[in-house]
């Protein structure tokens, strides 16, 4: 009788376990102190700017070319917008002024 009771401790014990453990630190490439952090498994000086309507980029970027918009799966937008790729980030911003409209997504590191 005592084995039964010893394995439904052992699994309740295993099941606490996994319970309190996040669901981003079970990614077996993110370290579980990156896990908590607000972006998660993304090192704290290492998250980029957060873009929002109206900045105007002045920093490095690449233009992304009307070619690889489908590869992207980026909408074509007949308001003289463009794409920008400004650190791992994809932003659609004004052609003229580079003035941000959207940022459209964060492109994951393993794509570069």
């Amino acid at each position: 009788m005592a084995r039964p009771r010893a394995l439904v401790a052992i699994a309740l014990a295993v099941g606490a376990l996994m319970i309190s453990v996040p669901a981003e630190a079970k990614n077996k490439h993110c370290p579980p102190g990156l896990a908590k952090k607000a972006v998660p498994c993304v090192p704290p000086g290492q998250v980029g700017k957060s873009w929002q309507r109206g900045d105007r980029v002045d920093d490095t970027y690449i233009l992304i070319p009307r070619s690889d918009w489908d590869r992207w799966n980026l909408r074509d937008y007949d308001d003289g917008s463009t794409y920008l790729r400004v650190d791992n980030q994809i932003l659609r911003v004004m052609r003229d002024t580079l003035t941000v409209i959207e940022a459209v997504r964060i492109i994951d590191r393993v794509l570069d």
